[in-house]
């Protein structure tokens, strides 16, 4: 967070360099992008942010989370789970029990993960409706005029 703050207070300076020309991106830019690369791949499985969130609702045995993850297979559900316990967002506890019971929940670093992701989907709240409306400006007229993604692709030809 302190970095985001950082960022914010050298906006001045980034507005003055972004007058010049041709500027490069300085290292600290380049270290950001490789940690939000970083943090980024952590959670770039399809299933992985649905198991957070599915797992913020509390302790989930195996098959809780397989029913509720409609379109997972289970090996893909197996791979998530083992990922997100050797990254250290899932902690597995196995209760020696006949049958066998395993249960999932998340660690304190998986809620920290969850934070951000609920601060994204309020994200998401607020500016979706921008998104599509973007979308649409776009479909129907861009930057360069009335002129289209699909008028570029003609005028190439």
């Amino acid at each position: 967070m302190s970095e985001l703050m950082s960022v914010r207070d050298n906006h001045a300076d980034r507005a003055r360099r972004a007058d010049r020309k041709n500027v490069g991106p300085t290292r600290q830019d380049l270290e950001m992008i490789d940690r939000t690369r970083a943090a980024r791949d952590l959670l770039s499985s399809k299933w992985k942010v649905d198991l957070l969130y599915l797992l913020a609702r509390g302790v989930h045995r195996y098959s809780r989370l397989y029913d509720n993850l409609r379109g997972a297979s289970k090996k893909m559900l197996t791979d998530s789970l083992r990922g997100l316990e050797r990254d250290g967002f899932v902690e597995r506890n196995v209760y020696a029990e006949v049958p066998v019971r395993v249960e999932y929940s998340l660690t304190a670093l998986g809620w920290s993960a969850t934070e951000l992701l609920m601060a994204l989907a309020d994200w998401a709240d607020d500016h979706l409706a921008d998104v599509e409306r973007a979308r649409l400006r776009y479909r129907n007229g861009s930057v360069f005029g009335n002129v289209g993604p699909a008028d570029f692709a003609a005028e190439a030809a």
